[in-house]
């Protein structure tokens, strides 16, 4: 019987499982999409229910299961969105849906940590903003008291599927404790989250490293997904972490973009990355190193409000022959940058008077150069990057797309094989109990497929409307 290592990721719109054995490959998975969404009392609310995340995973494990009758699964482990909340009763039951990460209800209550917990950010090197789980649990006991007076234990989503899987709710990990405040140079929930802020730690759980056996697959949670009782339950990540787990970008000096509704940029240094101005945060590594990273409102989100989705495979053709465009583009949807600079009243913009081939190239080209803005913000802070940097996300199904950045940044671009958050779950359940740590379990079990290189020719135009489109930024107030 084949052993594999289970990966569950919990996203936004549903969940995905992979059974991923040792030598990296997929040997089965499913994926469902939620059924229904709550009605939002307000439009910066965004709720879900979690009993709808564990039925959709319960469902996933099950098809898994039926398409690989010759494997069993060793370890689990999960994960999910960052920021996102419960609040559970004494039973470990929902008291109320989850607030997700993206609901910015919390504003008001972000300032009020960012002025009472201005050590810890100093020490980290990041502001609290309302995406921070902390700053919605702070919103909950000042508008909700009803509710977070029957509070017995406040997990992250993760942590929830963990609960459910092995029974245990009292445990978190680095990547998801960080966003609810946990100190992660000194080890501990600051004091004042219960001295100033009055919640109490021990609604907050233990914080062990990504990848800890914190348990075993309980009786319950057999009967009802057909997972073996006993089986080793692993802490999880963030689906961010997870996904840059997946690419194998886990050693010094290796980074990650992945290109998807926004560009996140994750990599690995040895000492933790500062940034005075909040563009960066920083998770722990498990195997001891630090995993800074930002995340850009700039992304593939261009391509899909700006051109017919018909009509890429033919924009993607005519690019080939247009680039380098030398026309100057920011394709920002919205209003907003957060990295590589923070300006909120920062607007797009694009070139005027040309035909839709080649304005679709500058917003390719635009991206490219957000792109590597951040990586010399990073650089200018103290990251070492090396010459390949793996990339991910649906961006990178151009192949157009994935040159041109290569020729903006000047290096090569290493796609790998399985690049979702599952894979990375499924790596992180292995690496402490197949093999000695992370760092290994990612030299076996991640495979690059492809490497994309500079086009020599096309570095110095490339060179030369980067700086071009550093100055308009410049005159623009934006940097």
């Amino acid at each position: 019987m084949d052993e594999v290592f289970a990966g569950i990721d919990v996203g936004t719109q549903g969940v995905r499982v992979v059974l991923m054995n040792t030598d990296g490959e997929v040997v089965a998975g499913a994926e469902t999409f939620f059924e229904s969404f709550p009605v939002q009392k307000n439009e910066s609310w965004h709720q879900q229910n979690p009993c709808q995340w564990w039925n959709s995973v319960v469902l996933c494990l099950r098809k898994s299961f039926s398409n690989s009758a010759n494997a069993k699964v060793a370890a689990i482990s999960v994960s999910s969105t960052s920021g996102t909340v419960c609040f559970l009763d004494e039973k470990y039951n929902p008291l109320m849906d989850a607030i997700m990460y993206n609901d910015s209800r919390s504003q008001k209550q972000a300032i009020i940590l960012n002025e009472v917990l201005k050590n810890v950010t100093e020490k980290m090197g990041y502001k609290f903003n309302s995406s921070y789980g902390l700053a919605k649990i702070l919103w909950v006991k000042e508008n909700m008291p009803e509710i977070f007076e029957k509070t017995v234990k406040i997990v992250h989503a993760t942590d929830f599927i963990i609960g459910k899987l092995s029974g245990n709710f009292c445990i978190t990990d680095y990547t998801n404790a960080l966003k609810t405040g946990y100190n992660l140079v000194d080890g501990k929930w600051p004091e004042e989250i219960e001295k100033s802020l009055e919640i109490p730690c021990g609604l907050l759980p233990e914080v062990v490293s990504p990848g800890s056996v914190i348990g075993v697959v309980s009786t319950a949670c057999s009967e009802e997904t057909g997972l073996p009782a006993g089986t080793p339950v692993v802490s999880g990540m963030t689906d961010g972490c997870a996904s840059q787990v997946s690419t194998g970008a886990v050693f010094p000096g290796q980074w990650n973009s992945t290109l998807g509704t926004t560009l996140v940029i994750k990599g690995v240094t040895k000492k933790i990355l500062k940034d005075s101005l909040g563009r960066v945060y920083n998770h722990k590594h498990p195997d001891g190193w630090w995993l800074p990273g930002g995340a850009s409102n700039t992304g593939g989100q261009c391509i899909i409000k700006r051109f017919e989705r018909e009509k890429w495979d033919n924009l993607n053709m005519k690019a080939k022959e247009i680039a380098p465009s030398k026309k100057l583009c920011w394709p920002l949807v919205g209003q907003g940058e957060r990295f590589p600079f923070v300006n909120s009243e920062a607007t797009g913009f694009e070139p005027e008077g040309c035909d839709e081939e080649t304005l679709y190239t500058a917003y390719l080209e635009g991206v490219g150069y957000i792109e590597k803005l951040a990586y010399q913000t990073l650089e200018s802070l103290g990251a070492e990057i090396k010459d390949v940097i793996r990339i991910a996300g649906g961006g990178t199904k151009s192949s157009i797309w994935n040159r041109i950045r290569a020729s903006i940044l000047g290096r090569t671009l290493a796609l790998t094989k399985n690049t979702q958050a599952a894979s990375g779950a499924a790596i992180l359940a292995a690496s402490r109990t197949h093999f000695r740590n992370l760092s290994e379990a990612c030299e076996k079990m991640v495979k690059i497929v492809q490497y994309c290189e500079p086009e020599k020719h096309w570095i110095a135009d490339y060179e030369e409307s980067y700086q071009d489109f550093l100055r308009e930024l410049k005159n623009r107030g934006y940097i």
